[in-house]
């Protein structure tokens, strides 16, 4: 680089030079302990003199130290993106007069420097310059911590605005209150309102009112941990509309104990409110209706003479059965034996019959779990609690290491002449039996409507023991009522964990990553590998971009649309889905990311050739539960497409589709690019 000012003068007379230097080293010995580093250049010789940390700043050969340097070697080591406004900034001051101030980057072998230079020219009698001198600071650290929390206040910003949260800051102490932009329009106010508490507390509901300030002063307490977390209902001034808000803060507390500070944020969760109720009360209608099949069913397992038990096998440390736990049994176990489910339910086999393990039927119970092939048998039963007879036992293995073990008192058989007696007995004892079922059922049906899990499994268990082990005994109404329940029992279970998947997508938050969209496609592709391969489909995949967001939702999401495509495909058509993506323009954004417009977003487009539907109905397709086709025709739950707008909501993304009956379905991912 050439030097910044061209020489013109003579250069200094030998006792000056002298004196600036011996001046030079007092200064240089009393800066070098420092990250201060001194130069001096005589401009006429173009000679630039420092101390060791001058050379070190600019990574130069210590071995220099002592030996003037042309000005360029140094300004050679400043950024290139810096090199020209210094050289700017030295001429500028030599030919102003003024004092040199400038802060740049230095690249030594080590780490890049950030250093802040100042200087002051000398001149002659005719006003020429003569030298330059000053000194060097180190400011990295400065400069590192002032990036990061630039860095951090840039992420902050971006998650809010993601989010599409407002943000608050409220002063107690001289009662100032903040509101921002997106604040003040889910209040329904002008963005050039004034703000104080009491604006506030007239927003909100009344019904709520009173409970919302009451927790706001609560937090304002100097015993408070500063935490708030609220929900309250606010009523738009602009056009009545009632919003769900969602607010979270963190009061700060001077040393006197009182709030000097309280920020926070609030959201709008009105949809997650409506949400919530449809889906209570789908929920509710769901757990009548099994309520009823299960009572159907339980009735039908009542009714039968045979004695039903469920039961678990019991392992010790050297995986050896050494007992069985009864998971359930029906109306005629506990008849038969004179016990109340209590007494059977939940306890072991050998601690209610313990003579099944001098008889032969405990063994018997292990080796079909064991084994897995079904026996049968019948022996003499005795035990110390005085249950004796003759029975007649058939035992299959259900799941893992389960048993089910059905059995009949035979001992009637054996002793004809008291036949007749012991069937009157059995209807009398039926009769009284049947009276205290309806009571049992009426708490099993509470039970249910707060565990939809445990009716579930117990239909399911009941429903395969009569259609593997009683078909030829039911009749044909029977039999389709047993067909109705396990579809009913299936439907219900899928049910269930759709409605699972799409609470934990409100509540939980996902950490988020760079994520590659084409690998997300790939294995979604890979996991649907049997069900494209029944429907001879075609799924056509373009090269796909990276996102920030959760690889899981992002594959449930797009499983999702891919699966729904294949669903809907025309009679005697090949599908073709067909994954393409592109940059959005503002103006193809939906409705709910136009205040976005101004942020870049990929359009992902998944277009299918199936049966389409009519656009006037679209807005129905990513509500829970709605439907536009028949679901005795086409399977599923109705939760799968507004699965897909919850996760696309969560990405800080919105979906869209357009369709035309039997012209197939496009439908419009849009998600944020990365920046």
């Amino acid at each position: 680089m050439n030097q910044p000012f061209a020489a013109q003068s003579t250069s200094l007379l030998p006792d000056e030079e002298a004196l600036l230097r011996r001046s030079y080293d007092q200064l240089q010995t009393a800066l070098s302990i420092g990250l201060i580093a001194t130069w001096f250049w005589d401009i006429q010789t173009d000679k630039v003199y420092g101390d060791l940390n001058l050379f070190r700043l600019f990574g130069i050969p210590e071995h220099s130290l002592t030996v003037g340097l042309p000005l360029h070697t140094f300004t050679d080591q400043i950024h290139p993106d810096d090199q020209s406004r210094v050289t700017h900034l030295i001429n500028e001051a030599i030919q102003s007069g003024t004092m040199y101030e400038a802060e740049f980057r230095t690249m030594p072998d080590g780490p890049m420097k950030w250093v802040l230079a100042r200087g002051k020219a000398t001149y002659d009698k005719d006003g020429q310059p003569l030298t330059l001198s000053g000194a060097l600071v180190d400011v990295t650290e400065r400069k590192q911590v002032e990036l990061r929390s630039q860095i951090a206040e840039t992420s902050l910003r971006l998650s809010v605005e993601a989010a599409r949260m407002g943000t608050w800051d409220y002063q107690p102490l001289s009662g100032e209150l903040t509101w921002s932009d997106r604040t003040k329009e889910l209040f329904g106010l002008p963005l050039t309102a004034a703000i104080d508490y009491n604006v506030f507390l007239q927003c909100v509901h009344p019904d709520d009112r009173e409970a919302t300030d009451r927790a706001v002063q609560a937090i304002l307490q100097p015993d408070s941990n500063g935490r708030f977390a609220c929900e309250y209902r606010i009523v738009d001034t602009k056009g009545g509309l009632i919003r769900w808000i969602r607010s979270n803060g963190q009061a700060f507390f001077n040393e006197q104990g009182a709030v000097y500070q309280f920020i926070g944020t609030v959201i709008d969760i009105t949809s997650d409110k409506e949400n919530e109720s449809l889906l209570q009360r789908r929920v509710e209608e769901q757990t009548y209706i099994l309520e009823q099949q299960a009572h159907q069913l339980r009735t039908t397992l009542d009714a039968s003479i045979n004695s039903i038990i469920a039961m678990t096998a019991l392992r010790d440390d050297t995986n050896t059965i050494v007992d069985f736990m009864m998971d359930t049994a029906n109306e005629a176990v506990i008849k038969s034996n004179f016990m109340t489910p209590e007494q059977i339910i939940g306890r072991t086999l050998l601690t209610v019959f313990p003579g099944n393990k001098e008889n032969g039927f405990f063994d018997l119970y292990v080796r079909v779990v064991e084994t897995g092939k079904a026996e049968q048998s019948s022996q003499y039963y005795r035990d110390e609690f005085g249950l004796e007879g003759w029975f007649e036992v058939s035992a299959v293995k259900q799941g893992n290491d389960g048993v089910v073990v059905t059995y009949n008192n035979i001992t009637e058989r054996k002793r004809a002449e008291l036949a007749a007696l012991q069937q009157e007995k059995e209807l009398k004892e039926a009769n009284a039996e049947l009276r205290r079922s309806n009571e049992n059922l009426q708490q099993f049906a509470h039970i249910a409507s707060h565990d939809l899990q445990e009716p579930l499994r117990r239909i399911q268990a009941f429903s395969d023991i009569l259609q593997n082990q009683f078909v030829d005994s039911l009749s044909d109404g029977e039999r389709d009522m047993v067909r109705r329940v396990q579809k009913s029992a299936q439907r219900m279970q899928l049910l269930i964990k759709d409605l699972l998947l799409y609470s934990q997508l409100s509540t939980q938050r996902d950490s988020f990553t760079t994520v590659s969209l084409t690998n997300v496609l790939s294995d979604v592709v890979s996991d649907l590998e049997m069900t494209i391969s029944e429907k001879n489909a075609t799924i056509d995949v373009a090269p796909l971009p990276q996102v920030y967001g959760s690889a899981p939702r992002l594959r449930q999401l797009f499983q999702n649309l891919i699966t729904n495509a294949l669903k809907f495909s025309s009679p005697g058509v090949l599908p073709l889905i067909q994954i393409r993506f592109r940059a959005a323009q503002p103006n193809e954004l939906p409705a709910d990311l136009h205040d976005q417009a101004s942020q870049p977003f990929w359009l992902i487009s998944v277009a299918d050739n199936g049966i389409g539907f009519d656009e006037r109905y679209k807005d129905r397709i990513f509500t829970p539960f709605q439907r536009l086709h028949n679901p005795a025709t086409y399977s599923g739950t109705g939760i799968g497409l507004a699965i897909c707008q919850r996760v696309t909501e969560s990405h800080g993304g919105s979906i869209d589709v357009s369709s035309e009956e039997n012209k197939g379905s496009t439908f419009k991912v849009f998600l944020p690019a990365l920046v």
